[in-house]
């Protein structure tokens, strides 16, 4: 069995080839050429044990992850796990990978993907709310999809605008990174908004005047109550891409969006459809796209790795 750590895993595959296998798993999963049952999630306190099965592509995996909020005031990562990765027809496991690095990684890919159908070609500027893991992530995958010069933050912590300055200058370093005092200067500032956060409520202004013609991604929340985007957001776009059905029902952003009145079901769709052409959508106006995440993705994103790993001979090999 094949070990990737977290440094082989990084260097492995370009940003690009990570989005390519996360839009694969995208048009996978709308083809039903693969099989995800619902995750599993064990909450104990604020702290979240996650189990993530899928099969698909010749391959089976497993990811356990721990999300764990308070690591944030630990200097440690919110976000801890491994995925092990299996052949379908032998059910001989293959490889163990460190889940939290390839969960940033595909993460980072899904608000790619986002950005890619769901924002005109000539964007070259984000807004970033959140500047965590995942945050870092949104920022270098949105530089690998469009000529993106500068990128707006909105931070609570110095040291967190720092690490993300720092990080996307070692990836993009003509990218320029400037601090917002204010959700409004944001949205002054760029026409797309990225929220990287676990907020409970809002992260932007309920405030359709500076919300009108912007797009929208809203990458953190994971739990019924959590809602990063307002009302407005969603009554402008008149509709939501999502990234999977399971999260028509565990997130708050798509749950209250629907419960509330402020989009109709039928105007919630997987962005799969955009990639397959099963659906158009108009992105000169209000755009809105709300990622759960999803096994496959990391499915996807493991078998990719592993068949780079194998080429190139990266990983150390044990026997169980």
């Amino acid at each position: 069995m094949l070990i990737l750590n977290n440094e082989q895993i990084t260097a492995l595959l370009s940003l690009q080839d990570i989005t390519a296998a996360v839009e694969a798993a995208m048009v996978s999963y709308e083809n039903q050429t693969s099989s995800v049952p619902k995750r599993m999630h064990l909450d104990h306190g604020e702290n979240t044990l996650l189990c993530m099965p899928s099969f698909g592509g010749g391959y089976f995996a497993t990811k356990l992850v721990s999300v764990v909020p308070g690591n944030k005031n630990k200097s440690l990562p919110v976000t801890n796990g491994a995925l092990l990765l299996n052949d379908a027809e032998t059910g001989l496991p293959l490889a163990l990978m460190n889940a939290a690095k390839l969960t940033a990684l595909r993460t980072g890919a899904l608000g790619a993907v986002g950005i890619r159908y769901m924002t005109p070609e000539n964007v070259d500027s984000i807004g970033l709310i959140g500047t965590g893991v995942q945050g870092l992530h949104q920022a270098i995958f949105a530089c690998s999809v469009r000529p993106i010069q500068t990128i707006y933050s909105l931070f609570r912590q110095e040291e967190g605008f720092q690490k993300l300055r720092h990080f996307v200058q070692q990836h993009y370093p003509a990218v320029k990174v400037v601090a917002c005092k204010t959700s409004e200067e944001l949205l002054e500032k760029t026409q797309v908004l990225i929220a990287a956060t676990t907020s409970a409520s809002p992260v932007l202004p309920n405030d359709a005047a500076l919300l009108r013609g912007k797009h929208f991604i809203s990458i953190g929340s994971y739990k019924p109550n959590m809602q990063e985007l307002p009302a407005a957001v969603y009554q402008l776009a008149g509709q939501l891409a999502i990234d999977s059905e399971f999260a028509r029902h565990e997130t708050g952003d798509i749950i209250n969006a629907v419960k509330q009145g402020w989009l109709p079901t039928e105007n919630v769709y997987t962005i799969g459809k955009l990639i397959t052409g099963a659906r158009q959508l108009n992105v000169h106006q209000t755009t809105a796209y709300k990622s759960a995440g999803m096994a496959l993705y990391d499915l996807f994103t493991a078998r990719a790795l592993y068949q780079k790993a194998l080429e190139t001979g990266i990983g150390v090999e044990v026997a169980l």
